[in-house]
């Protein structure tokens, strides 16, 4: 661990595993010198630079006493690639209460370019000492020094390098590299560079225990359920929510026009809901589970922190690019907690990361395009604490429109009283802080590791969509936007959901190992996105809508089965059936909406005793046979 190092272990080869966090350019460096003397043009060869420019202690013509007179040959002299980078501790391995240690690690030769800010990396190398020219560089030591020089304290030893002048010497540790390898565990363990791999050579790579492992996942007609089951086993219910995040890890396929604008294919999901309804924990989970994952709090985080600043090196004093937490999360998800507290400005930042997926930097001499290919997965609370059902989504968080629309699915968790649910949501806490393990790990049906294979194999097919799913999806399309047309829903209906129902087909045939998205994953796609809708928009409902009175309803439904009741005390029956009927359909179901005040304007409608609402059809609730 980057923490044990010490001077105790100084020259001792050792492996290091830690996170890249900023890289440098690529600089030749002088190793061995070729020096000619000003005064007799003897050539002095393989002199072995040690971190600092070194010259020849003399020259060797034994007539000539020059000692310092060389100029170096630079066609004679052997350079090679040289390049800095800083890692850092990995969260998981960090103990608790410490704030992360960094570490500069040189590269040399074939080990530059190697990593890339974000990965995982294992370093095999030495720690070494070097000086430190960023604290040589400071006022104090320099004023300190140059005081001393000018003493009249002749005999005084100074300490110092030739190279760096006479000053104060102090050093740091750094770390000495000869082979560098990703640790990303993409495939049960194996290093391999998901970029480059294909499924041929994932194929080559897997045993035949491995592989009929995989078969029988994909042969399995309960493979979704189990997989939220085996990934979430603390966490009870939700499994809406357990299977848009499963289809986030999927996702879709990303593709590039012949013109060279990129779509992206990955899935962003944000969470609303009241407090204790486990958004942070669906969080936590994603980042332990994913390979590449970042988790961080919007409030805590700055517009530069979530995407990347432009810092100037201690030592070169150049401007180099430090990475943020949506660069680091690259190829991978970015957990976002508390998004609705980002300020306004910090939001938009994000803007370009959540839909091109690159960010653009123009600062300080640096224009620079980086990429920022991640899964946002948010969490936000409502304004008021509480979640308002008399009021939309828009009104109940704080986020703007455009950064809204680039979400693709939206979830609102409510902390409704259930007795049944919070039964087994207690009983499956009191398992948990009562160490009883073993009754979570048995209600996983695969490991971790198997879910790691499978989707990491899932991800290389590439499903094409078929003619059929394409006339589907260009239909369920259209009535989404005739829908806004007629002014039934407040809810933004643009190309983006177009590009949602899309990301949803291709990440439901992947998790299925098709190599075409059918008609099934489209209406499914749709149903999610509709569903999606439905829960998070209160429309806005005209006077015109057709709405009635509860009391109109239920009279009429007593009118209409008049004739099969036969005394009070079915009616009473019948009554009350009906009553628990549309208790359910407004409040779980949301088939049917209840209007106050505010969803109808006073001024031509007489509002009746709030015991007797008003109720409309939900009109993005579509009747299925």
């Amino acid at each position: 661990k980057l923490r044990e190092l010490s001077t105790a272990k100084i020259g001792s080869l050792m492996s290091i595993t830690a996170q890249v966090t900023r890289t440098h350019p690529v600089h030749p460096e002088l190793v061995s010198g070729t020096f000619v003397c000003l005064d007799c043009q003897s050539v002095v060869k393989n002199v072995l630079q040690q971190f600092k420019y070194t010259q020849p202690s003399s020259c060797k013509n034994p007539q000539c006493a020059n000692r310092q007179r060389f100029t170096l040959d630079l066609n004679e002299s052997k350079f090679v690639d040289f390049q800095k980078v800083r890692i850092q501790e990995i969260q998981s391995e960090l103990p608790r209460g410490c704030i992360p240690r960094s570490m500069e690690v040189i590269l040399r030769a074939e080990c530059v370019e190697k990593t890339q800010a974000g990965d995982r990396c294992e370093f095999i190398g030495t720690l070494i000492v070097v000086p430190d020219v960023s604290k040589l560089s400071s006022l104090g030591p320099r004023a300190e020094t140059s005081a001393r020089v000018n003493g009249s304290d002749d005999n005084e030893g100074v300490s110092g390098l030739k190279a760096l002048g006479v000053r104060e010497l102090s050093y740091k540790m750094a770390f000495l590299a000869y082979h560098v390898a990703p640790c990303n565990a993409k495939f049960g363990g194996k290093d391999f560079n998901i970029e480059e791999l294909s499924m041929d050579k994932l194929k080559q790579s897997m045993s035949d225990q491995e592989w009929l492992k995989m078969y029988e996942m994909s042969n399995d007609k309960n493979l979704v359920s189990n997989l939220c089951q085996s990934l979430f086993p603390t966490i009870y219910g939700n499994e809406e929510i357990k299977k848009r995040i499963l289809l986030m890890l999927f996702g879709g396929v990303p593709k590039r026009t012949l013109e060279g604008t990129s779509l992206r294919g990955d899935i962003n999901i944000c969470i609303v809901g009241d407090p204790s309804t486990a958004k942070s924990h669906f969080l936590t989970k994603v980042e332990e589970f994913a390979p590449r994952a970042i988790y961080t709090c919007g409030k805590s985080s700055s517009a530069a922190g979530l995407t990347a600043a432009v810092c100037r090196d201690e030592e070169s004093y150049e401007f180099v690019i430090e990475a943020g937490a949506l660069m680091l999360a690259d190829n991978g998800i970015c957990c976002i907690d508390e998004f609705d507290k980002m300020d306004i400005k910090d939001q938009v930042a994000i803007h370009e990361a959540m839909e091109q997926q690159t960010i653009s930097i123009t600062k300080a001499g640096i224009r620079a395009t980086l990429n920022a290919r991640t899964s946002i997965l948010a969490a936000a609370n409502p304004v008021e604490g509480r979640y308002d059902r008399c009021k939309s989504l828009r009104y109940n968080i704080n986020m703007s429109a455009p950064i809204m629309s680039r979400f693709d699915l939206f979830f609102i968790l409510i902390d409704e009283c259930n007795e049944v649910v919070d039964y087994w949501i207690a009983q499956r806490i009191v398992n948990f802080h009562t160490n009883d393990q073993q009754v979570i790990e048995q209600s996983r049906v695969y490991t971790i590791a198997d879910i790691q294979k499978y989707i990491t194999f899932a991800r290389l097919c590439k499903p094409v969509i078929s003619k059929e799913a394409q006339v589907v999806m260009i239909s369920e399309y259209k009535k989404l936007r005739q829908r806004e047309s007629s002014n039934k829903s407040a809810w933004r209906i643009t190309v983006r959901q177009l590009e949602s129902m899309i990301r949803l087909s291709e990440a439901l045939a992947r998790m299925q190992l098709k190599e075409e998205v059918l008609v099934e994953h489209v209406h499914e796609a749709f149903r999610l996105l509709s569903k999606s809708i439905i829960r998070v928009e209160q429309p806005d409902v005209h006077e015109d809508f057709g709405g009635v009175h509860k009391s109109e309803l239920v009279g009429w439904y007593l009118n209409e089965i008049e004739s099969q009741i036969e005394n009070e005390q079915q009616l009473n029956e019948q009554s009350c059936l009906i009553e628990k009927i549309l208790h359910r359909l407004i409040n779980y179901d949301n088939v049917i909406i209840k209007l106050d005040k505010l969803g109808l304007k006073t001024d031509h409608v007489e509002q009746k005793d709030a015991t007797d609402p008003i109720l409309v059809v939900h009109p993005n609730y579509e009747a299925t046979d």
